[in-house]
């Protein structure tokens, strides 16, 4: 595997003050590096969210440290962290978030034309990675004119353009048949394995298989983990339980 490209040190969320104060994180230590994939798994309620929602800078630690791509989150002022997150970060979510006015080529291109690229470029980037997930032939067809599965790849193109190395996905198959779902985890393990890093939060234990390792939380804490994955066997077994 390839260096750490998210770090979190002691992190702890506190939502509130006082007595009515809810910890949701309680000194997560977490480590994900290019070529890894990691699970994060936990009944609802555990911080599963709060993890993904800190780690891609859209949330703040109340105590501890994150690092991501190298830029250490609380040394940053807003606009540099928003810059970091456009650049470094894709969200890959369960409802997919396509606009719906947008062709997919059109969504795809967005983070990177929001970001100051030229409109020319954003869309040849744009096409690349709706051709790495195998929907180049959509890249003219709306949200509506899509299945569940082909919007969710656009959403997965739209998280790995430009030099985004970080993928965040959020239950994405939740909204999926299982058949679909395996899909989109196949498409999502590829892009990994071609060089980025990703943190999967999943309630399907089939589907955190396909991660190389799983953290469980429990009230904010991580409780648990596992090893490395035991390789495509023992995925296309999990699939099929």
């Amino acid at each position: 595997m390839g260096p750490v490209v998210l770090s979190l040190r002691g992190v702890t969320r506190v939502h509130g003050s006082g007595p009515t104060a809810v910890r949701a994180l309680a000194g997560v230590d977490l480590d994900v590096r290019l070529g890894e994939l990691v699970a994060v798994m936990g009944s609802s309620g555990s911080g599963k969210s709060t993890l993904l929602n800190i780690a891609g800078g859209l949330d703040g630690p109340t105590d501890g440290a994150v690092t991501l791509a190298g830029d250490e989150l609380h040394a940053l002022d807003l606009k540099a962290r928003a810059r970091l997150r456009r650049r470094s970060v894709g969200y890959v979510f369960q409802d997919f978030n396509l606009i719906p006015a947008l062709t997919a080529a059109e969504n795809a291109a967005l983070p990177r034309e929001l970001d100051g690229i030229s409109g020319r470029t954003a869309r040849r980037e744009a096409r690349a990675a709706l051709r790495e997930v195998g929907v180049e032939a959509l890249a003219d067809r709306f949200p509506d004119e899509m299945s569940g599965g082909q919007q969710q790849r656009v959403a997965i193109a739209r998280a790995l353009v430009g030099p985004r190395r970080l993928v965040l996905a959020d239950e994405p198959t939740g909204a999926l048949d299982s058949a679909t779902g395996e899909d989109i985890m196949r498409v999502l393990r590829a892009r990994i394995d071609a060089g980025a890093a990703g943190l999967l939060v999943t309630h399907e234990p089939r589907f955190a298989a396909w991660a190389d390792r799983t953290i469980f939380l429990r009230d904010g804490v991580v409780v648990d983990g596992t090893g490395t994955r035991g390789g495509p066997e023992s995925l296309l077994a999990g699939t099929r339980r």
